[in-house]
């Protein structure tokens, strides 16, 4: 004897099909929602981790490019600086203009020729230069020398020299010139905070 067969209804198929639909929307919201949000690594105590803290941009200054007037060097400086030169000056010195100071006590760029200047003992040794430069000023000593090279490829010598209250206020830097022993290019950070003067020193050239 053959077991008795239930008859299919539809009437049990349409709620079936419908509550499949409900529960298929209802994941595919979830899933799209979850695709959404960053992706969070939950940590002891419910707290979460959502990678590092980007850092904030930093507003970018205007920047210019000077190139020098009697040599072929370059440099970028911040655009609000308002610099000069002196005519005929045999160093290409470089000052910047800054109300109720002197010109000449502002200048921060100059290419010393060793031979104009007496000093042909220190050519071909830029870092002895540096070591004893502060002898023909005011300084009281030199505090260190490092050598560097700079994003252009010049080779520069970083000073710090100390000063009558025994401190070293800023930093003076020394390039070497490619091809020309007898010259070296005397920067100092006096007029700059550090930050801008780091890409100052950076962005010089000579080509």
């Amino acid at each position: 004897m053959e077991p008795e067969r239930e008859e299919f209804s539809p009437k049990i198929l349409i709620p079936t099909l419908l509550v499949s639909l409900v529960l298929f929307a209802g994941m595919y919201i979830a899933y799209r929602t979850a695709r959404s949000r960053p992706s969070t690594i939950v940590l002891p105590g419910g707290s979460t981790y959502l990678g590092p803290i980007p850092t904030p941009m930093t507003p970018q200054r205007s920047w210019k490019t000077y190139k020098g007037k009697f040599f072929p060097y370059s440099f970028r400086y911040p655009s609000s600086f308002s610099l000069g030169w002196f005519t005929n000056d045999p160093y290409d010195a470089v000052t910047a203009f800054i109300p109720n100071t002197d010109a000449n006590a502002n200048i921060f760029f100059r290419v010393d020729d060793l031979t104009k200047l007496k000093k042909t003992a220190y050519i071909g040794k830029p870092m002895d230069y540096a070591q004893n430069w502060w002898k023909d000023y005011t300084w009281k000593g030199v505090s260190s020398v490092t050598m560097f090279t700079n994003a252009a490829g010049l080779t520069g010598y970083r000073a710090r020299y100390i000063d009558t209250s025994g401190n070293t206020p800023y930093d003076h830097v020394f390039f070497e010139v490619p091809g020309r022993t007898d010259l070296i290019v005397w920067m100092s950070g006096k007029l700059f905070t550090q930050d801008v003067f780091e890409k100052v020193v950076d962005s010089v050239e000579w080509k």
